[in-house]
C-alpha cells in the first residue's frame, strides 16, 4: 500500500506528462519496477525500507532524508531501522547498482553515445559527514563547507541517466587528526587519497571495461578538461570533447622547431624551441580574421539557442612545446558568454558531427539540475560512507524510473541530438 500512496512530486507529474487520468496508475507501475532489484535485499524488511526510500525520493516531501521518509511511510519506530539498514545493513548494492546498470543500458545504449565526467558539490553544516570540508563550490564560484561528489554519466540519441558515483575525499581526511571521524563515518581502511580526475578516470574506464554502455565520446568540463593526465588516460578508443579555460594556450599551426641562437654567453642551448609562441584560446575567439559562423543548437524553454560558433585545428601545447592536432571549438552566447572546447576527433570529421557532440555533453548537468530539483540528491543528512553512497543509488533508481515514465507515457522518447527531440529538456540556463 506504500507505494499506492497519491503523494508524488509534482514537479515529476509535470516532467512525465502524467495527467489526473493516469496518475493512478503510477503505485502499480513503481512496484513493477521496484520489483526488478527484490533480489538485492537479504530479508524481507530490507525491502520495504528500499522501496520505501525510493518512494520517498519520488514523493513531495520537503526534506527526503531518512528521517522523514520513514516517518511518512512506515511511522516513527522505523526511523532508527532504516538508519541501520542504510549504514550498516548488510544487502547487495553492489548488485543493485549492475542491476540498474544493466536496465538503463537497454534503454540508452548507442555505439555513438557520450561518457560524461562532473563533480556534484552539496552543502553541509558542521564537520562529522564523510568528506566534508571546506572546499571549492563550483556553481557558487567560491570556498564553502560541502560534500564533492564526482559522477559519470552517459547519453545518446536514445536517454540519458548517471552510471557512476565517487564521493570525493579531501585530503586532510587522511590525516591521524581525522582517524576519529573517518571510523565514526564507516571510511574503508584500505581507502587511499584519490583527486576528482583521478576518481573520474577510473569510473570512465570500468563504465568502457563493463560494455555496457558502448560510446564514441567522453566529454567533460574545464576542471577535467585542463588536466593533461585525465585525457591521456581516456581509452584509446574514445574520442574527448573537453571544455578549457580561456587562458589554454595553442598553436594555431604547427610551428617549426629551431635551435635558439647562442646568445656568446654560458653553455650553449641545444634544445629546440617553437619558432613561434603559442596563443591562448581567447585571443582565437578575439582575432577578426577567424569569422563566426551562427549555429543552431536547439530549441529552449524560451525560444531557439543559438550559438556563434569557431570550428579551427590547431596544435595542442604541453609545456609550450607542440604536441598533436586537435580540433578548438568555441561558442559565444548571446549574453556574452564564451566556452572553449578541444576535441581529438580525426581531421575529417564535419563541423555539423561536431556541432552535434557539443549537445551531447550538457545531459550530465540535466541530471544533477533534475536529481537536485525533484528527487532529493542533495538531501543526504546521514554522515556515513556507505549511507552517502546508498543515497545516490537510490536516487539513481528513482530517476530511470521517471525516465522510463517520460518514454511509457510518450512525451518525449527521450534526448536526442535532434533539436525537436531534446527541446523539452533544455533550459535556458542549460550550457551547451
Amino acid at each position: 500500500m506504500m507505494l499506492q500512496k497519491p503523494d508524488w512530486s509534482p514537479d515529476i507529474l509535470t516532467e512525465s506528462g502524467i495527467t489526473a487520468e493516469t496518475v493512478g496508475c503510477l503505485g502499480n507501475l513503481l512496484d513493477e519496477y521496484l520489483a526488478e532489484f527484490g533480489h538485492c535485499y537479504a530479508r524481507s524488511e530490507q525491502r520495504i525500507h528500499g522501496e520505501c526510500y525510493v518512494k520517498g525520493l519520488l514523493s513531495d516531501l520537503g526534506c527526503k532524508s531518512i528521517e522523514p521518509i520513514a516517518i511518512r511511510y512506515e511511522g516513527k519506530e522505523a526511523v532508527r531501522g532504516m538508519q541501520n539498514f542504510s549504514k550498516d545493513g548488510i544487502w547487495d548494492d553492489a548488485e543493485m547498482l549492475l542491476t540498474y546498470r544493466k536496465r538503463l543500458s537497454s534503454l540508452i545504449c548507442d555505439p555513438d553515445g557520450m561518457i560524461n565526467a562532473d563533480g556534484c558539490d552539496m552543502p553541509k553544516k558542521g564537520t562529522e559527514s564523510v568528506g566534508v570540508a571546506r572546499q571549492y563550490y563550483g556553481s557558487l564560484g567560491k570556498t564553502e563547507n560541502c560534500q564533492v561528489g564526482v559522477f559519470v554519466g552517459y547519453s545518446s540519441s536514445k536517454g540519458y541517466g548517471l552510471i557512476d558515483r565517487s564521493l570525493y575525499m579531501p585530503e586532510k581526511w587522511f590525516g591521524d587528526d581525522y582517524a576519529g571521524r573517518r571510523e565514526r563515518c564507516g571510511v574503508p581502511d584500505d581507502l587511499l587519497f584519490k583527486t576528482k580526475t583521478q576518481l573520474a578516470s577510473e569510473m570512465i574506464q570500468n563504465a568502457v571495461a563493463s560494455g555496457l554502455f558502448p560510446a564514441k565520446w567522453i566529454g567533460v568540463d574545464s576542471f577535467f578538461g585542463n588536466d593533461k593526465e585525465f585525457l591521456d588516460s581516456i581509452p584509446d578508443s574514445l574520442y574527448y570533447f573537453a571544455d578549457v579555460h580561456a587562458n589554454t594556450t595553442v598553436f594555431t599551426k604547427m610551428p617549426v622547431m629551431v635551435t635558439p641562437e647562442y646568445s656568446s654567453r654560458g653553455r650553449r642551448d641545444l634544445k629546440k624551441r617553437p619558432s613561434v609562441p603559442p596563443v591562448p584560446v581567447s585571443t582565437i575567439a578575439e582575432d577578426a580574421n577567424i569569422p563566426w559562423s551562427k549555429v543552431f543548437l536547439g530549441e529552449g524553454a524560451k525560444g531557439p539557442i543559438i550559438a556563434e560558433v569557431k570550428c579551427l585545428r590547431v596544435v595542442e601545447c604541453r609545456d609550450n612545446l607542440p604536441v598533436n592536432g586537435v580540433w578548438l571549438y568555441i561558442r559565444r552566447y548571446a549574453d556574452g558568454r564564451i566556452k572553449y572546447s578541444l576535441c581529438n576527433a580525426p581531421v575529417d570529421i564535419s563541423p555539423e558531427q561536431l556541432h552535434k557532440v557539443a549537445t551531447m555533453s550538457w545531459p550530465i548537468e540535466q541530471c544533477f539540475e533534475e536529481c537536485k530539483s525533484y528527487l532529493g540528491m542533495d538531501h543526504c543528512e546521514s554522515r556515513s560512507w556507505n549511507s552517502w553512497y546508498r543515497h545516490m543509488l537510490f536516487v539513481f533508481l528513482a530517476h530511470l524510473f521517471v525516465q522510463e515514465l517520460q518514454i511509457r507515457l510518450k512525451k518525449t522518447a527521450g534526448f536526442d541530438t535532434s533539436p525537436s527531440k531534446y527541446a523539452h529538456y533544455i533550459s535556458p540556463s542549460t550550457t551547451l
